[in-house]
């Protein structure tokens, strides 16, 4: 079945190598997920490639429901073992419990590590968010420097999240153990946007000549605040 009849959805960057390639998936009838290798054959984030065979080494998951939505992104180094297999367990997770709160969120982390060894040095950045549609309010976990941001139609975007320079192995269940918590709320037609840093910082390790959030509010603005229109 095509990812667009389905109101979940799983890319994992392995699926999706070539560079100057953007793909972009209606979720449900209120979402969207995009994703990308990027242009830059030559940006200096090649040095943490594992495999230059597999060069898009993020993840992302959407479930988006009548009651609430999930969403998660997660940007690997050193292979794509970590975000992979994280996010696909999460994505699993999903599909069959709802997180209540932010409490039982942190269990759910504490269980994506995987059973057997990778083998493997991937680590991982983890950003995943749960938004209540009836009251409003959601909460979300964050290890590393990806991104959530609330984009408003009356005020400017606001980014709900701590980043920092922490990463998750899918082998190190101390790794899930303490991610940064958070809790938000939005109102109908507000856009919930979950990116990793090849949007802030497409300028490798240069933000201040990347997406800046008056870009970003440009973008849904021009959009419409359709989420399709604004990740295409």
């Amino acid at each position: 079945m095509s990812p667009m009849a389905e109101n979940n959805l799983l890319l994992l960057g392995k699926d999706y190598p070539t560079y100057g390639v953007f793909d972009s998936f209606p979720v449900g009838e209120r979402s969207a997920a995009a994703i990308s290798v990027g242009s830059d054959v030559d940006s200096p984030s090649q040095r943490f490639k594992e495999d230059p065979l597999v060069p898009n080494e993020d993840a992302l998951s959407v479930v988006d429901t009548d009651d609430w939505a999930g969403f998660a992104v997660a940007d690997a180094h050193y292979g794509p073992e970590s975000s992979h297999m994280l996010v696909e367990r999460l994505h699993r997770i999903w599909l069959q419990i709802r997180p209540t709160d932010l409490q039982h969120f942190a269990q759910m982390f504490e269980f994506l590590r995987n059973g057997e060894p990778q083998l493997t040095r991937s680590e991982t950045t983890l950003l995943a968010v749960a938004y209540d549609r009836a009251s409003r309010t959601g909460f979300g976990l964050s290890i590393g420097d990806s991104s959530f941001v609330v984009v408003g139609q009356n005020q400017p975007p606001l980014t709900v999240n701590q980043r920092d320079m922490r990463f998750a192995n899918a082998d190190d269940r101390h790794s899930l153990a303490r991610p940064r918590g958070f809790e938000f709320r939005a109102e109908p037609g507000d856009l919930l946007l979950t990116f990793t840093d090849g949007i802030d910082e497409c300028h490798y390790r240069t933000p201040e000549t990347s997406i800046q959030p008056a870009d970003i509010a440009a973008v849904a603005s021009g959009a419409g605040y359709d989420p399709l229109a604004t990740v295409t």
